[in-house]
């Protein structure tokens, strides 16, 4: 919870009430098996790579998008890799 944030705990119950209500709808739906891993996973905790890896099941998925997505996930990962090798040298 958000302590002191009354506008924010309130968010985060409505967001968890109705979550949990698609992820009890249909198991096998695609938008039941992301709200059950985002029940278990916090937004801020690898919400980018698992997006980025179930993008291209959804109906809408446009390749130049995900590619980009990929490049912009994948440019800082290196640029911080190399970061902490020159750090750790």
């Amino acid at each position: 919870m958000v302590h002191g944030e009354d506008i924010l705990e309130e968010a985060l119950v409505f967001t968890t009430t109705h979550l949990q209500s698609i992820a009890t709808d249909d198991p096998n739906n695609p938008l039941a098996i992301q709200a059950i891993h985002d029940l278990k996973r916090p937004i801020r905790k690898g919400m980018p790579r698992y997006y980025i890896s179930i993008y291209p099941e959804e109906g809408s998925c446009y390749i130049s998008l995900l590619k980009l997505a990929k490049l912009d996930f994948n440019m800082p990962q290196s640029l911080h890799r190399k970061e902490i090798i020159e750090i750790s040298r």
